[in-house]
């Protein structure tokens, strides 16, 4: 009789397992095919049974991030499924000549039992904070999305509890009565939160973590570089120096994404020139994946970086770096380098390190073993649909080295 197990039988989203397929006759064509049925997508492999009718399965989560979408589903309904916390439903059936010979249905989750969901509302602090029920000492972190704004990566802040932390997900605009764009966002925003989060009993009073994505990693650098009680930086496809705004409305986008002190933090003005536009306009037009990273590096010629890059070197504590070489958002890796400059030239005492995937795009930031078969995004603020870069092949396997670092960095550091 055919059977199908999973090991663990109860995992995280971001977990590996291993699967196991037996009792097939000896060397039949058996495809496995995988249905993530809460994600509306769905992918298969086939394999030969060995003599003693077993399958060697050698990638077993190949299967999860080579799943299909079907129509209507695609990254962005992903993480706003993930962001639900809802369990993620599978079903893995085994085919033979035709018929399904076993199945096996299982969930992996985000959020387990004995973490506790608290939404924050608090002066001006809006978020959810999730922290394990019983927690002491806790240590902290501050999980920071990225230009789309809201709570889209609540799961990430979920799974970080899940493995011991007392972890704060800080929207910053487009949530609740926070700002509608990325606009002038103050950093003293930021600073509050890093207070709260040191005065909650559940983190003893430790100094805190920051880890962005995107435009959240270019504010943990920025964070890292303002406030002392920082004490690690986790950054994601981010950029060495400040940008500029995310609005629908052009003349907002020429303003700068943060504020310190009532002033507009320094940027490169962004250079509105007419391939930008043009390609803009025919993306708009036709629904065409539009790739920034040309424009971003047409903006950097000659520019004076130096005169706008995060001083990174004030960070008062260890900063993991992590890029895209492949990024069409923006030219992550070129941007990275511009804090490893610094932090090398300026005699950083601290442990840093910088993460380069060469083949990966900007999806290759989140947590692994979601579908990664489509490397373009609509964009929940701007009109338009996002290249990100990157193959299918390239993200899952950056992002899968990429976490397991992340955690070991913060074992590590905190």
């Amino acid at each position: 009789m055919a059977t199908l197990t999973i090991d663990p039988n109860a995992s995280l989203v971001d977990e590996p397992v291993r699967l196991t397929a037996t009792g097939f006759p000896p060397l039949a064509r058996v495809t496995l095919r995988l249905r993530a049925s809460t994600l509306r997508a769905e992918a298969s492999e086939e394999f030969v049974a060995d003599e003693a009718g077993a399958l060697v399965i050698p990638e077993p989560m190949r299967l999860f991030w080579n799943a299909r979408f079907e129509d209507g589903a695609d990254v962005l309904s992903t993480l706003q499924t993930l962001a639900s916390l809802s369990p993620l439903e599978y079903v893995l059936e085994a085919i033979t000549n035709g018929a399904t010979a076993a199945a096996l249905r299982f969930e992996r989750r985000s959020l387990v039992e004995g973490v506790v969901r608290t939404p924050v509302r608090d002066g001006r602090l809006r978020g959810v904070f999730f922290a394990p029920r019983d927690g002491s000492a806790a240590p902290p972190v501050i999980i920071l999305g990225g230009s789309d704004g809201g709570t889209t990566f609540e799961y990430v802040a979920a799974l970080f509890a899940a493995r011991g932390y007392a972890a704060l997900l800080l929207p910053y605009f487009a949530y609740e009565d926070l700002p509608e764009d990325l606009v002038e966002i103050p950093l003293e925003y930021f600073g509050d939160a890093i207070a709260w989060l040191r005065a909650r009993p559940e983190t003893g009073g430790a100094r805190v973590a920051v880890l962005g994505m995107s435009m959240g990693g270019q504010a943990a650098l920025l964070l890292g570089a303002t406030y002392p009680d920082v004490a690690a930086v986790v950054a994601l496809v981010p950029s060495g120096i400040p940008g500029s705004g995310v609005s629908r409305n052009p003349a907002r986008m020429a303003m700068s994404a943060w504020a310190l002190a009532g002033k507009p933090v320094p940027i490169i003005p962004p250079r509105f020139d007419a391939e930008s536009m043009k390609a803009v306009a025919e993306a708009m037009g036709s629904g065409t994946p539009f790739a920034m990273t040309p424009g971003f590096i047409r903006l950097l010629d000659g520019a004076a970086v130096d005169d706008v890059a995060i001083p990174v070197e004030q960070t008062h504590g260890p900063i993991l770096l992590m890029s895209a070489g492949d990024d069409q958002v923006w030219p992550s890796t070129k941007l990275t380098e511009i804090a490893v400059d610094r932090l090398r030239s300026r005699g950083f005492r601290y442990a840093f390190e910088h993460l380069s995937y060469p083949h990966a795009g900007h999806f290759a930031s989140l947590p692994p073993y979601i579908p990664t078969t489509v490397t373009a995004a609509r964009h929940p603020q701007v009109p338009f649909v996002l290249e990100m870069g990157g193959t299918p092949e390239a993200n899952a396997a950056a992002s899968a080295d990429l976490w397991p670092r992340v955690f070991r960095f913060l074992q590590q550091a905190l």
